[in-house]
């Protein structure tokens, strides 16, 4: 089956650590094709007047500490009315501003000591106030404290494991009543410092907040620092800008080089602008540079985004990035695929509009090599191997492995350079084999498109959640497609697409479950296999064509006890975390689509009524430690669009958990209905957990820069119905032959003539178990409820039969119970 056009990627990234997820949505960009053109050097058009995004800014001190800080508040006021918020529209080209509320200097209520671990700290070498990172100590992680649970390679002081919540949660309750808290974006905490013994590296993550002391939670950017004396003024407030930054991602990596690129803001350029990779359309920050600004070369029509463009390379003239592009209708950058996970960057570089502060390293053209979804994404291509020197005219890069050379043909001015694209057709043409990872569109949250669930029970092919776009076109069931039915054999499907120019061969498929079973957050060592399908079962997986997708399933029977309670209750579902990964093919060089870390499925649902009142749904997380050698602490964090008057409530509000190595611990979520909803409605709870992940510069080790890497999550969803009911009886007619009749009632007000109704009847044995070998699913009359059949028990090995409705997007499953065969 063909694709139609492109894949979108995430639109909204729940990526942790100095990530931050921004609760808005930025313009569209436009689709207009783009001329690449030489013109004069031009000033940026002027801009409609910014979104301002607001951030709270408290400024603490310890309370061992003398109420002193090396900033003023009208100074801290100053760095994000001036510094800050000139440099974030200039890089966003008007789109944002700060607004900033920067607090007097108040008090904690615990030493520095509750709040702060001391590294390997920081010492004056010379005696002269030249403060350099002191030696580390034997335990070799860098932190100068033996057995301290945060792992840093340089000198500098951490907040570890609850010491960094303590943080923010003591100073946002110490508060000054003063402050504005309504949509705010981001929260930060400056702790004041006057000692030039003392440098904290700065923290960042998303969290869960209250918005003033007693105010209600949100998910907004969470960061603290340190006044840092032994910094310029210039560094501190371009370590803040980046941290900012953090809060208006929307997508993408944290870090896009994993802190290893100097023309970029959020790596490590503090402070400067953000490249073209983040302002993508699906990446940090879309829409700031229109998709019309890309000019893209592909080496086939199978590659790249629908219609094909560019084929086999061309001249492009690209006008430097740092420029608002309202300014002129000039390219400002080239997109060259591979594949459409693999593709190079080409963008010109400026010491202009902030990328003059520090400054960028060199002028000229910018390669990067972007590998979505890989461990780093983005790595520039510096010229001699030198990552922050630029290419200049007469310059040409290649790449054997990716055939692709791209030659700087001539600099037309400091601001426009010509280059050339050419492909080696027989390096380029690759195979990529993919699912579409998880926090993508439609759904953005925590189960992909590309892996869903067909239970017997409305019958294989017809899914109780319905079906929508996977973002090329093609239709996929909703969400899991169906409910896993426990002691039935569920067809357990994945999406296998090639987005590579050439044809993919022999592609083995493996399905894996959570370890334990269940909603479930791990890593590589949290799953266990399920089993495996190749082109034996599915002959389409020996070859799948570039642009072209096989659906392929494994059969799966959750074998789980049902109690007669719950079977009586209506709970024969059992939901669990589930992943994929796809064996590399021949010749496939990209490889980060298919290994399973985000080709995964993890979802639980359950049902509300629409009437007030409703009781609280209890669920268990599995939160498995993915390190097998080392304690790690966890924060969870939650996003919820659960309606007005509901309430949710995560691990009893202890968001900060340690593990030990390989540990496996359950974290409670409890939700609870508040009024009355119409049927239909669909709201969720995201869930995720993170740690602390430290990045090191390839340049200098000492370098280093904290995030919090998540691990996974968990999105637990409630769909307001109407509760049905069903009843049915079984007789035995002759040996083998049992007569099932029943009656399923309250589904008339929201009865769909296009999905008719089912019931399934199930044999069960004597041991309580369901039998997938002894079913009949019967038609349900769309005016009376009832259903009729015969159940086929050949062995006449069945003592009992179950009736079991799915349930639709309206209306709620329903079980009879067990039922004696009379």
């Amino acid at each position: 089956m063909k694709t139609s056009g492109k894949r979108k990627q995430a639109g909204i990234n729940f990526v942790m650590g100095t990530a931050v997820l921004l609760l808005a949505v930025w313009g569209a960009p436009t689709a207009s094709p783009a001329r690449a053109e030489a013109e004069p050097a031009g000033q940026p058009a002027a801009a409609a007047a910014p979104v301002l995004k607001r951030v709270i800014v408290l400024r603490v001190y310890f309370d061992d500490y003398a109420n002193a800080s090396r900033y003023t508040q009208a100074q801290v006021q100053a760095f994000f009315d001036d510094n800050l918020n000139t440099l974030w529209q200039n890089t966003s080209y008007g789109h944002i501003g700060i607004s900033a509320q920067v607090t007097d200097l108040f008090e904690m209520p615990e030493n520095r000591s509750a709040y702060i671990d001391d590294g390997d700290g920081w010492t004056d070498v010379n005696g002269n106030g030249s403060y350099q990172a002191a030696v580390d100590n034997s335990d070799g992680d860098g932190d100068g404290v033996e057995g301290t649970p945060c792992d840093v390679t340089s000198g500098g002081d951490l907040s570890c494991g609850d010491k960094y919540d303590n943080v923010l949660l003591d100073a946002v309750a110490a508060s000054p009543d003063t402050l504005n808290w309504d949509d705010i974006d981001a929260v930060m905490v400056v702790m004041a410092e006057t000692s030039n013994a003392q440098f904290h590296r700065g923290q960042a993550n998303t969290c869960n907040l209250p918005m003033g002391p007693d105010g209600d939670e949100k998910l907004v950017g969470c960061a603290i620092f340190s006044e840092n004396p032994t910094e310029t003024d210039l560094q501190v407030w371009g370590r803040w800008a980046h941290e900012v930054g953090h809060a208006f991602q929307q997508g993408g990596p944290a870090h896009p080089s994993n802190y290893r690129n100097s023309f970029e803001l959020m790596d490590a350029l503090y402070p400067g602008q953000t490249g073209v990779f983040e302002k993508q359309s699906h990446t940090g920050f879309p829409g700031w540079l229109p998709s019309s600004k890309y000019q893209t070369f592909t080496s086939s029509c199978d590659v790249g985004p629908a219609p094909c463009v560019g084929l086999g390379g061309g001249a492009a003239f690209i006008w430097a990035q740092e420029y608002d592009p309202t300014g002129k209708p000039n390219v400002q950058a080239v997109k060259a695929y591979i594949t459409d996970n693999l593709y190079y960057l080409i963008s010109v570089r400026r010491r202009v509009l902030g990328d003059e502060l520090v400054p960028i390293p060199d002028e000229g053209v910018l390669i990067e090599r972007v590998v979505e979804d890989a461990p780093q994404w983005v790595t520039v291509q510096g010229k001699g191997g030198d990552r922050n020197k630029l290419w200049k005219a007469g310059d040409s890069f290649n790449s054997v492995d990716d055939g692709i050379t791209i030659a700087i043909r001539n600099k037309v001015d400091d601001d426009n350079y010509g280059v050339y694209v050419t492909y080696d057709r027989n390096a380029s043409l690759q195979p990529d084999v993919m699912l579409n990872p998880w926090v993508s569109p439609p759904g953005e949250s925590y189960e992909t498109t590309d892996i869903w669930i067909d239970s017997p029970v409305n019958g294989y092919g017809v899914f109780r959640y319905g079906m929508w776009d996977d973002g090329t076109g093609n239709q996929v069931p909703r969400g899991n497609g169906d409910d896993p039915a426990v002691g039935l054999v569920n067809r357990l499907y994945a999406r296998v697409r090639n987005v590579g120019g050439a044809p993919a061969s022999n592609v083995v498929v493996n399905f894996e479950i959570t370890d334990p079973p269940g909603l479930g957050i791990a890593g590589s060592n949290g799953f266990t296999p399920m089993g495996t399908v190749d082109k034996i079962k599915f002959p389409a997986l020996a070859n799948i064509d570039p642009g072209q997708f096989v659906d392929v399933y494994y059969e799966w029977t959750p074998d789980f006890a049902v109690s007669p309670q719950d079977m009586a209750a209506g709970k024969f579902k059992f939901h669990t975390c589930v992943r994929v990964i796809l064996d590399a093919v021949a010749d496939e060089t990209v490889l980060g689509n298919q290994d399973g870390d985000r080709e995964q499925e993890n979802i639980g649902y359950f049902e509300t009524p629409p009437a007030a009142g409703a009781p609280a749904f209890n669920a268990i997380i599995h939160l498995r430690n993915d390190d097998a050698a080392n304690p790690k602490f966890f924060q969870l964090y939650y996003q919820s669009d659960l309606p007005a008057g509901w309430a949710v409530n995560v691990n009893n509000g202890d968001l900060g958990v340690d593990l030990a190595p390989n540990q496996v611990v359950d974290i409670p979520v409890k939700i609870i209905p508040g009024g009355g909803q119409a049927v239909g409605g669909i709201y969720g709870v995201d869930i995720a957990a993170a740690s602390w992940l430290t990045l090191v510069s390839d340049l200098d080790p000492k370098d280093t820069h904290l995030e919090f890497d998540t691990l996974g999550g968990v999105l637990v969803e409630t769909r307001i119905v109407q509760r049905t009911k069903v009843t049915c009886t079984a007789k035995l007619q002759t040996k083998g032959m049992v007569k099932v009749d029943g009656l399923l009632s309250n589904f008339a007000k929201y009865y769909d003539p296009a999905n008719p109704l089912r019931v399934l009847a199930v044999g069960v044995d004597a041991a309580g178990k369901l039998m997938p070998g002894v079913t009949s699913l019967l038609n349900v009359d769309s005016k009376t409820g009832s259903f009729s059949g015969a159940l086929a028990d050949r062995a006449s090995k069945a003592k009992q039969v179950v009736c079991l409705f799915a349930g639709t997007v309206k209306l709620g499953s329903a079980a009879s119970g067990y039922v004696k065969i009379k």
